[in-house]
């Protein structure tokens, strides 16, 4: 059985990385945090970038690790991370940076999730393409729209929506933790270090 090769590449192709097989799925995020980085992302390169937006939520495509190869730059060259990715983390109390911007355009490329959690990897929707690096790839059907209930304007997501999170995501982020056998990241300038580029993400939206 033939085994299917995708590209996610930034804007300009600086960064790029080779997908092989299917994801593990794909969805619109709308809670607060994923759509603020989006939106900080957009601003502090003017829009030029390949927005992780979509339907106003942020459009993540997973992937295992084991099906990850980081083509350029050398993430096992924590040098040539610190050149080409940035990162931002949420409010100036926020714990880790685990969303990844590119610094040569400006596209949130990944997220991540905690650095001893993470088998998989969440990668900008919009910038995965077929192996040829130019065809957008389609996932099939529309994903669904998630933590709608969390969304600024909850009555503006679109169907197909929920208010949390699908059972397919909560399945995967349960394997996650329990699964002490999953290949894990042996890049480690896929996080971000103390020389990392690291922006903060006002929070703006909490009461006070």
């Amino acid at each position: 059985m033939e085994t299917k090769t995708l590209i996610c590449r930034c804007a300009c192709g600086k960064f790029q990385a080779r997908l092989t097989g299917l994801p593990l799925g794909s969805v619109v995020c709308h809670c607060h945090s994923c759509v603020a980085a989006g939106k900080f992302i957009d601003d502090k390169f003017n829009g030029t970038n390949t927005s992780v937006l979509k339907n106003g939520g942020a459009f993540v495509v997973t992937f295992p690790a084991r099906s990850i190869k980081f083509i350029t730059p050398d993430l096992s060259n924590v040098a040539a991370q610190n050149d080409v990715l940035g990162f931002v983390k949420i409010g100036e109390k926020g714990r880790n940076p685990f969303r990844a911007y590119t610094k040569c355009c400006g596209t949130q490329i990944f997220t991540l999730v905690e650095r001893n959690l993470s088998t998989y990897c969440g990668f900008n929707g919009n910038c995965i393409y077929e192996e040829d690096g130019v065809t957008p790839f389609r996932i099939g059907e529309e994903p669904v729209n998630i933590m709608a209930k969390f969304a600024f304007d909850p009555k503006a997501v679109p169907d197909p929506k929920v208010n949390y999170v699908t059972l397919q995501v909560a399945f995967n982020i349960v394997k996650n933790v329990l699964n002490p056998f999953a290949e894990k990241f042996e890049d480690e300038a896929i996080f971000a270090n103390y020389n990392s580029t690291v922006d903060t993400v006002p929070i703006t939206w909490e009461k006070k």
